[in-house]
């Protein structure tokens, strides 16, 4: 369980915060990209004071209130959405913070190697407007027409056959909901695409915050 969510915190702080120049939890693993899923940060970032959306990123038309990030992240689903996506055996889950992007919660699954990881990206107040600046230019698999409960929303990885997906969705354009995939290992030798179960469990957590906010 350490191991799988080490490697989510990395991918998940790089993905989202990419760009910034401080050291993530997690990091400290690894001084370069050779974890699965992690980018090498690079010293850009986008203006504090930008408008939102810049660099490409669609506005988010009917936002939902902030207060729905106000739980615990490691309630944003429920155990049998858990068990759904990692198989029987998944932890409960394990609350793991990230400085530079906001609460998150990891959970893994020993017997399979796979791992989910959810993050409130609520410390930037970029939304998806820090991926379309940051992370956009450092991957290879960048989909933008990928929309999630009717909100905006990207999926990336480094590579097409990454075992890591990241899908970030736009719950307003100051915040936004970032869901991370690692796959099991039966699913990586059968070669399956990542992000198709990261925007699956994304679907779930949107629908989960939607309801919270009477939706």
């Amino acid at each position: 369980m350490k191991r799988v969510a080490a490697v989510l915190s990395v991918g998940l702080a790089a993905f989202s915060v990419a760009g910034c120049s401080e050291e993530s939890p997690g990091e400290a693993m690894t001084s370069n990209s050779s974890v699965p899923g992690s980018i090498a940060p690079t010293s850009q970032s986008a203006p504090s004071d930008s408008v939102l959306p810049h660099s490409g990123a669609p506005a988010v038309v009917d936002p939902l209130p902030e207060s729905v990030l106000s739980d615990h992240p490691c309630d944003v689903l429920t155990p049998e959405q858990v068990q759904k996506a990692l198989g029987a055996g998944a932890s409960t889950g394990s609350r793991s913070d990230l400085e530079q992007v906001g609460p998150g919660c990891d959970w893994g699954n020993m017997e399979s190697f796979g791992g989910l990881r959810i993050g409130f990206s609520i410390v930037s107040r970029e939304g998806l407007s820090a991926q379309y600046a940051n992370t956009k230019p450092q991957v290879k698999v960048f989909r933008e027409s990928v929309s999630v409960g009717g909100f905006p929303a990207v999926a990336f990885k480094v590579s097409e056959d990454d075992r890591m997906c990241t899908v970030a969705v736009g719950l307003a354009n100051e915040y936004s909901v970032v869901t991370t995939i690692g796959l099991s290992a039966e699913k990586e030798a059968e070669g399956v695409d990542s992000c198709v179960p990261a925007e699956q469990v994304a679907e779930m957590v949107v629908g989960n915050l939607k309801a919270k906010a009477g939706e």
